[in-house]
């Protein structure tokens, strides 16, 4: 089953989407779908064709989008650097993408250990709105075997600017609202996510860590989509994050 990763690579240099590892292997499990998502990291980097490890990310955090996905937990992800792109630009998509609006936490010093919530904002120096750019690329129906094997969605982001201060709850009542050619998507509080971004922070950390990663200092993680994911089409977008500032970009 290890060899799927080599079909998900050779699928990915011949932009085509991911073929569905739960229709060659039905009965796979979640550990074996992040066997395969881990030797399918290790392919991208050994091909430098997405850069880098610069971070790791949440996704299937909501219960509803769990259950719909037949897991019973959220899932995490690998980012890589060739997957930035910068606010106030132009993107031309390859595929079809999900725009999530998300909080990321930059790491100050090395992760090896699992945390608490107590002890959490010890490991980070700064955080930063996030837009992510989830991309499932699954020829089929995905399940939630099929996010993990493919990368939990793993595409691309954009950055905001970064607040270097200690982290808290106080983060939980950012009020985030999401624009589509000047209309209103949504508007949520931050902390619309599992219980709070310092819950869903320690859960992530430690879900990394679970997969034999060590969290190294300035790498980024972000803690999942806050509100609804909006499918990408052109036009123009802006993300106000209240004191945290504006994400805009525009979809060719």
């Amino acid at each position: 089953m290890l060899n799927w990763s080599s079909t998900l690579l050779t699928s990915l240099q011949n932009d085509q989407p991911y073929p569905n590892l739960s229709r060659e292997f039905p009965d796979a499990s979640v550990e074996d779908a992040y066997a395969v998502q881990k030797q399918f990291v290790r392919q991208l980097e050994q091909s430098k064709q997405w850069g880098n490890i610069v971070g790791f990310k949440a996704a299937v955090t909501a219960p509803q989008a769990q259950q719909a996905m037949g897991i019973e937990a959220g899932i995490m992800g690998v980012l890589f650097e060739n997957g930035a792109r910068e606010a106030n630009s132009t993107l031309n998509l390859d595929r079809p993408v999900l725009f999530e609006t998300e909080i990321g936490f930059v790491v100050g010093k090395t992760i090896s250990t699992p945390v608490t919530v107590d002890n959490v904002a010890e490991y980070i120096r700064a955080y930063m709105p996030v837009i992510e750019l989830a991309a499932p690329n699954l020829t089929q129906r995905p399940n939630g075997v099929d996010i993990i094997a493919a990368n939990s969605a793993s595409y691309a982001f954009i950055k905001g600017t970064q607040v270097t201060s200690k982290i808290s709850a106080e983060i939980d009542a950012i009020e985030i609202r999401q624009q589509q050619n000047n209309e209103e998507l949504y508007c949520v509080q931050a902390g619309a996510i599992m219980a709070g971004q310092i819950d869903a922070l320690t859960w992530l950390i430690n879900e990394v860590l679970s997969q034999d990663y060590v969290i190294q200092p300035e790498q980024f993680l972000i803690t999942g989509t806050i509100g609804p994911m909006v499918p990408a089409k052109p036009g123009n977008y802006k993300a106000d994050f209240a004191q945290l500032g504006e994400i805009k970009f525009t979809v060719a």
